[in-house]
């Protein structure tokens, strides 16, 4: 070949052109340095990473942290090349500023030294991943095992609770033994639900834990323990709101105290706020979103089953059902529901001490005759030699502004029980003495049992105050024992119920239980933590479970199921004519205005005084 000859040459079998190179060359052979260089760089990274998992290295934190920190390095070192190298900046007709690569650099830098905080703030050490391994197993199982009682003990109560809902209805008061029922089992299932928030709240670290294989098993376990405990919460918290919503006198009941002290006011709203929130349902779409992609990533389901906690996917995947099952206008009825629930609790606490505020006032204002009432000493004394431990009375004093809020012509009830010796005397027979027996095991008397059940209380009654006491009412300073001088005014009836010394003595001893509570200034008797003067009367002597009493008829005001006091009399009045009526006559002290005396009147002035209007002061 001559030397002058410019024919083809190669490199590496690689022809090349005699011809100068274009453009597109120039691309081309950047193109492939770069990928040849990249398929190298990979090659590496494949290695290391096979390596890495081979030894069992975590994805989170460690690897993780190490591709942090050479990114920044790489990064870091890119940006003082291009300064170092006099291109990290170029010029234009506003000046100079940095060039797109650097500051593309600077900010992938921060990325990065901010995403390396982040892993290492997920990351501190926690009680659930401070656990080692033998202490990981024991603990998992201890608490799986309790994660099945809890929801099996809150099926079996909210069983129960679907039983009395069919009995309770949708309107009306509980009665005693229902009461009972829904208080213990509330009970049962704030216990349960406490033991599954505990769980809950262990495990909510679970994402602490590394996905990858050095760790999966226990992110798997964490997860599911996590998430099953938060479904079993949802829904059996969605069905009880479900069973209870039907009745709002049991909503009431609930969110009043637990005379035990087992929980406080507004118990249930706050429960139902607390699992029935929007927040509640996007953490359970997010969850099973992430169990099925878990499933798919890396067979999560075939990996609980070879941990022996098939139980928990299965649970997952029944719970899901159960709540998907609910349609999506119920879930929004009940998210409305719940909304209107926690308004009207916020405008309660604003209206009821206004509410409480006017009530006092007027039961304290009186226009005439103040401190003057028309019962005389004397007739005080006489009428309770009529009187039995157990009997009703109904009062008025006259002149008082909260007889003008009060239906009827009676607006007050009180429970006579006697001084402490009539007591003793009237409850001293067998038929007390053998009920006291079967309910202590012991033989005492009444006034012991309660001397025992009551001890402070009980002193205060036997003690008296100048003179004995002899009643117990509901007034605005609450339940309280009282004495003749201040229950009397200026008209006084006496009703005794037709049941057994038995059934009187269960009466008083309900009535006890109810002394000092705070007197109901919002009139429901719905609830039991604070009572006004007749649902001491109706409550002592509602029927329940081997204990006889009498039905008195609760009437609607305000919307609320209440008993004025003239219902008693209006009740002996519809049911004197029958010989299965409930309550015989004892006594009764009229009055005059007009005279400024009161006067012993007969059964058939009684029964005319249930028609009298609220103002009449002065009978004929």
């Amino acid at each position: 070949m001559n030397k002058g000859d410019k024919s083809n040459k190669s490199i590496c079998g690689i022809p090349t052109a005699a011809h100068p190179k274009t453009l597109s060359d120039t691309k081309t052979g950047k193109g492939l340095y770069w990928a040849g260089l990249l398929g190298i760089t990979l090659a590496a990274g494949m290695a290391v990473g096979f390596h890495a998992a081979d030894l069992g290295v975590r994805w989170l934190p460690t690897m993780i942290e190490i591709i942090l920190v050479i990114c920044m390095i790489s990064l870091w070192a890119m940006v003082c090349g291009r300064f170092m190298h006099g291109s990290a900046t170029v010029q234009t007709e506003k000046g100079r500023r940095l060039r797109k690569r650097v500051t593309t650099c600077i900010v992938l830098l921060a990325l990065a030294l901010t995403a390396r905080l982040a892993v290492f703030a997920t990351q501190k050490r926690c009680e659930l991943t401070s656990l080692k391994p033998a202490e990981f197993n024991i603990t998992f199982q201890n608490d799986l095992q309790q994660l099945r009682q809890c929801d099996e003990g809150l099926d079996k109560y909210l069983d129960i609770l679907a039983e009395l809902k069919e009995q309770i209805g949708t309107d009306r008061v509980l009665k005693a033994e229902e009461e009972d029922l829904v208080r213990s089992s509330w009970r049962a299932i704030s216990d349960y639900t406490v033991a599954l928030e505990q769980i809950k709240s262990f495990y909510s670290d679970w994402f602490k834990f590394d996905s990858s294989r050095a760790q999966r098993s226990y992110h798997l376990r964490s997860f599911f323990m996590y998430y099953t405990a938060d479904l079993v919460l949802y829904e059996r918290s969605m069905r009880l709101v479900n069973l209870i919503d039907n009745n709002d006198n049991a909503t009431k009941f609930l969110d009043s105290p637990d005379p035990q002290g087992t929980y406080g006011k507004d118990t249930f709203s706050n429960y139902r706020e607390h699992f029935q929130g929007i927040d509640d349902v996007t953490r359970i779409t997010a969850g099973k979103a992430w169990m099925f992609s878990a499933n798919k990533t890396y067979n999560a389901k075939e990996l609980l089953e070879g941990l022996g906690c098939e139980y928990l996917w299965h649970k997952t995947e029944d719970e899901l059902s159960l709540i998907e099952a609910v349609s999506t206008l119920e879930m929004a009825s009940m998210s409305a529901n719940n909304a209107a629930s926690i308004l009207k609790n916020a405008i309660d606490k604003i209206w009821f001490p206004a509410q409480k505020g006017v009530a006092q006032w007027m039961g304290n204002t009186r226009i005439r005759r103040v401190g003057q009432y028309l019962i005389a000493k004397d007739q005080r004394e006489e009428m309770d030699k009529h009187l039995q431990p157990g009997d009703i009375l109904i009062a008025r004093k006259n002149w008082y502004l909260s007889n003008v809020g009060l239906p009827g012509f009676w607006p007050h009830a009180i429970l006579y029980i006697g001084d402490s010796e009539k007591f003793e005397t009237y409850f001293d027979t067998p038929e007390v003495c053998r009920y006291l027996t079967e309910l202590t095991g012991e033989t005492i008397k009444l006034g012991q049992y309660l001397a025992a059940k009551y001890p402070a209380k009980y002193k205060r009654y036997t003690a008296g105050d100048g003179e004995p006491y002899r009643v117990i009412e509901g007034i605005s300073h609450g339940v309280v024992l009282n004495t003749f001088k201040l229950a009397f005014g200026d008209y006084m009836a006496a009703l005794r119920p037709r049941l057994d010394k038995k059934a009187k003595a269960q009466a008083i001893i309900e009535a006890f239980g109810h002394l000092d509570k705070p007197y109901d200034y919002d009139f429901d008797f719905a609830t039991d933590d604070a009572l006004v003067c007749t649902e001491l009367v109706w409550r002592s002597y509602r029927p329940a479970q081997n204990k006889k009493g009498i039905d008195f008829d609760l009437v609607e005001i305000g919307g609320r199921k209440t008993m004025p006091a003239n219902q008693i009399a209006l009740l002996f009045a519809n049911e004197v004519t029958k010989d299965t009526r409930q309550l015989d006559f004892v006594y009764f002290l009229d009055a005059s205005e007009e005279d400024q005396k009161a006067f012993p009147a007969d059964q058939n002035a009684f029964i005319k005084s249930s028609q009298r209007q609220k103002w009449s002061f002065s009978q004929d």
